[in-house]
Parts: structure tokens; C-alpha cells; sequence
């Protein structure tokens, strides 16, 4: 039995794809929480490359502050961002505290980390929604961005489909490509039998050169690079109106993509997420330069594009 996806109750309403020609609503409509800025792979073409703020993990008074807040007007949590949110040592008790709130949960993970201990345990609470992010399709495009770890992946989400079987969470796994043929992506997709398989492109706008010279495949990746198909056209941001990110720390960005505090508009731990919503100067200047669509004008904003198209 295929779920829906609960999330889609907020993705696929009127009122948040319209939000560029409604008011401000009172509250985001989803808050996503970086449990740590941490991670057990080192992707080539990911913002871990070139993050120089400080890494850590988020603390249990912090964590509860958020997800208080969010239970206050029922908003979603997506424990998303720039880290292994497995790598946690109070996951499991985490996710556990934000379905005791009642409010609808999704995680994003490399998959590497889930054990059956915590397949059980998210089975068990009833997680509402999980990614499992991939590379590639086929494990040679797969290992050379994101290391020897495929074969692992695969038996984990295997794995975790079984011990599931009718149950929640929605399991969506999410792949980007470069070079691979339209033929290799529907091969890929048509293998998995889990709830949705999404493929979209890589986008490569990011990579540092100097990071690139360090890398053993250097003439593989400069190949991609200026092969590279996404389209390179800014779309109408959504993003400041419809959702904060919070950093391990407290910071808190305007953007789910902020990797290295390129776009912060206040701080958890010295007022509120409906404070900094509705006051933060900062994000009242984002939300106008990118309502007229200036994203050249903002550093992370002017390489930022949608890569995921259908295929």
C-alpha cells in the first residue's frame, strides 16, 4: 500500500503557494531545525565543502524552545538542514518529544546511520514523513560524489521498508544527477518500491575551486561542472514567506539552503521564532529584494536555482 505524503496537506494548499500575493501569514508555516551541522559523509558538492562556522550540536533546552513554540500554533517540524540529523545522541528522544506535541515530523537523512533499533523506534512513534538522499542513480555515480557508503544505504532502506510493511512514515528518496541518461533515471525509479522517488539535477554552482584542486577525480569535476545542465533562471522565492530554519546554535535563517550564515535573521535563544518573524529587519529586506527578484544582489541567492524538474 502506497501512503500519501501528510505533508502535502501544507505543500499542495492554496494558501502556500500563493504566498507571494498574500499577507504575511501570522506564524511559518513549517519551521525546520538543524540538529547538528555535523555529517559522516564529505560530499563533493555539498556547502559542508567550504562551512566555516562552528559545529556542534543543538542542546535539549534549545531544541525544546523551538518545538514549544511550534506547538503553540501547530507548525510542522522538519529536522532537515546542514548535518546528520542521526548523528544526534538524543534523536530518537527528540522526535519522540515532537509527536508527543502532537506535531506532524519529517527527516531528511543520508541513511547511513539507521539501525534497527531506530527504524523500530520511528516506526513505533509513528514518524510522518522520512528522505533517504541519494546521488546519482547507480551506485559508480553515487560513490563518486558521496563515498563508499551505497551498498549500506540500500540495505537500510530495504531494511526499513519491510519491518514498516503499511505503516507509517512516508518514505520518499530524493536523487540528483549529472551526466546520467534519461534511460539510467527511470531504471532508477522504477526500482524502489517506497512511496515516491524524486531526481532532479546537481547543482555544482557552489563548489569552491580551491576545494575542487583538492580532490583526487579534479578533471571528472571540472568536466561536470561545464557540462552541467540545470537551467541557471531564478524563480519567485517562496522561501521567506513560508518558512525559518534554525541553526545548532539558535541561529535562525531565512533560508533552508543557508549552509554558512549567508542569510541569519535573529537568534532563538534572545527572543522568539514569531518575534523574529514578523520583526527581524533583516528578513523584511529579503523578503523585498527577492519579491522584485534581485537574487544577484544576495550571495547565496544569486547562484540558487530549482533543480528538480520532472523526468
Amino acid at each position: 500500500m502506497v501512503l500519501l505524503n501528510p505533508f502535502n496537506k501544507i505543500y499542495q494548499s492554496e494558501d502556500f503557494k500563493s504566498v507571494l500575493t498574500h499577507k504575511l501569514v501570522s506564524f511559518p508555516y513549517i519551521v525546520d531545525i538543524e540538529l547538528t551541522n555535523y555529517c559522516n559523509f564529505n560530499c563533493l558538492f555539498c556547502g559542508q565543502q567550504t562551512m566555516k562556522r562552528h559545529k556542534g550540536f543543538i542542546s535539549r533546552e534549545t531544541f525544546k524552545k523551538i518545538v514549544d513554540e511550534c506547538a503553540e500554533h501547530n507548525t510542522p517540524v522538519r529536522l532537515i538542514r546542514w548535518g546528520e540529523p542521526l548523528l544526534h545522541p538524543e534523536i530518537i528522544d527528540f522526535c519522540q518529544y515532537i509527536k508527543d506535541k502532537g506535531l506532524p515530523l519529517h527527516i531528511t537523512t543520508n541513511g547511513s546511520l539507521l539501525t534497527e533499533d531506530k527504524m523500530k523506534a520511528f516506526i513505533d512513534m509513528e514518524l510522518d514523513s522520512i528522505i533517504f538522499s541519494f546521488q546519482g542513480v547507480n551506485k559508480e555515480g553515487y560513490e563518486q560524489m558521496r563515498g563508499e557508503h551505497y551498498d549500506q544505504l540500500v540495505e537500510n532502506i530495504h531494511k526499513f521498508m519491510e519491518m514498516k510493511g503499511d505503516k507509517k512514515p512516508y518514505v520518499h528518496i530524493t536523487s540528483t544527477m549529472t551526466t546520467e541518461s534519461p534511460m539510467e533515471i527511470r531504471r532508477f525509479k522504477d526500482k524502489w518500491e517506497v512511496d515516491e522517488v524524486t531526481v532532479g539535477k546537481t547543482n555544482l554552482e557552489r563548489l569552491n575551486p580551491s576545494q575542487i584542486r583538492k580532490l583526487d577525480n579534479i578533471g571528472k569535476i571540472e568536466e561536470l561542472i561545464k557540462g552541467q545542465s540545470i537551467e541557471k533562471k531564478h524563480r519567485p522565492c517562496t522561501e521567506v514567506f513560508q518558512k525559518l530554519s534554525v541553526d545548532w546554535d539558535g541561529k535562525v535563517s531565512a533560508c533552508c539552503a543557508d549552509w554558512d550564515n549567508f542569510m541569519t535573521v535573529g537568534d532563538i535563544n534572545k527572543t522568539t521564532l514569531e518575534d523574529i518573524w514578523h520583526n527581524s529587519e533583516d528578513e523584511k529586506i529579503y523578503r523585498k529584494l527577492l519579491g522584485e527578484m534581485k537574487h544577484n544582489s544576495l550571495t547565496m541567492c544569486s547562484c540558487c536555482y530549482h533543480t528538480y524538474q520532472d523526468f
